[in-house]
């Protein structure tokens, strides 16, 4: 039933804007497959409108934690070590190097945290982000955004690295793309527009005799973001170093949400070069459920048209206690 809700058809993701979500995990540049140990968002409401992909944009919904259905393990998780490369292949419609990511107005902030798993509050602590880098020179230009001048620009690769001497344990690594294109406006005073967030989350086993342990002092999601706070709503198009067309004051720096990295986190993360992506499957397989507004909805096929069989209220539940998964290939 779980891979059932999450299977997305790709013809259908095509009728979406260009959103993303993480199709793969590298380890140290080695594959460990597709979909394998991410928490995959569901298929987000009937075909032909439906799609797997889209933004959270309600600050204060338990899906700002690990997108919609964040809350169902998957059966499997990475196994990794202090120190190692993860780099996270963010797709739009399938995984490959002829894949548009995320479209190219979606300019904005990355960021990547890592709680204990399961999470609890305030368990989530920032190892790495990257915003703004690089101011436009032309008039109304959106300069340089991790999103889309880095991770959409290196065919969606995001890369990040364990922290040192991490305790052994279960972890849970949330990661996020954001979107500024319609953030001049609060989702609160308008629904259709608002900051967007694509956040996502993969599940890992740190293994070894690491002594380092998170901090206790993190954030919790949804509670991280509030609407006052700075970068939240934001005109992305300021983000330029000439103001002489705006009638209205320009900032050219940009605060990224949440809290500052974890000192514990690795100063510098660089690219890693990754192999190829394991043999199998890099399209999202057809969907037979969805969720739209807290109801599943699940259908059998006749030919290319669904048939409903029954749906159900769905309400997240978080476990407090963590049933280990079998690990993925180290």
């Amino acid at each position: 039933m779980r891979s059932d809700i999450l299977a997305v058809l790709a013809s259908s993701l095509s009728l979406a804007t260009a959103h993303t979500y993480i199709w793969g995990v590298f380890v140290n540049g080695v594959d460990q497959g597709t979909f394998r140990g991410i928490r995959t968002p569901a298929y987000n409401g009937p075909p032909p409108r439906g799609y797997a992909n889209s933004p959270v944009k309600d600050l204060d919904s338990i899906d700002m934690r690990c997108n919609v259905l964040g809350d169902k393990q998957v059966p499997h998780t990475i196994q990794v070590q202090p120190g190692d490369n993860l780099t996270l292949d963010w797709h739009h419609d399938n995984r490959s190097a002829s894949d548009d990511i995320i479209d190219y107005s979606h300019h904005g902030p990355a960021m990547v945290y890592l709680s204990p798993d399961p999470p609890a509050d305030n368990s989530f602590v920032k190892i790495w982000e990257k915003g703004l880098y690089e101011t436009s020179d032309k008039p109304y230009g959106a300069g340089k955004w991790a999103t889309t001048s880095d991770i959409k620009a290196n065919k969606g690769l995001m890369h990040v690295r364990i922290p040192a001497g991490l305790k052994a344990g279960f972890y849970l690594l949330r990661a996020e793309l954001v979107g500024l294109h319609e953030a001049d406006a609060s989702y609160l005073k308008n629904s259709r527009r608002g900051i967007q967030f694509y956040p996502n989350c993969v599940q890992l086993e740190v293994v070894g005799d690491g002594e380092v342990a998170l901090p206790t002092d993190g954030v919790s999601f949804p509670g991280a973001y509030k609407y006052e706070d700075p970068g939240i709503v934001y005109d992305v198009y300021c983000s330029t170093e000439s103001k002489a067309t705006r009638t209205a004051p320009c900032t050219t720096t940009y605060p990224i949400p949440g809290p500052t990295v974890w000192s514990g986190a690795w100063a510098e993360t660089t690219a890693v070069s990754v192999g190829p992506v394991l043999e199998g499957s890099t399209s999202a397989t057809r969907w037979s459920s969805w969720i739209s507004k807290s109801v599943v909805t699940s259908a059998t096929f006749v030919g290319t048209s669904p048939y409903i069989t029954a749906t159900s209220t769905y309400t997240a539940s978080w476990s407090t206690e963590y049933s280990a998964p079998a690990p993925t290939m180290a």
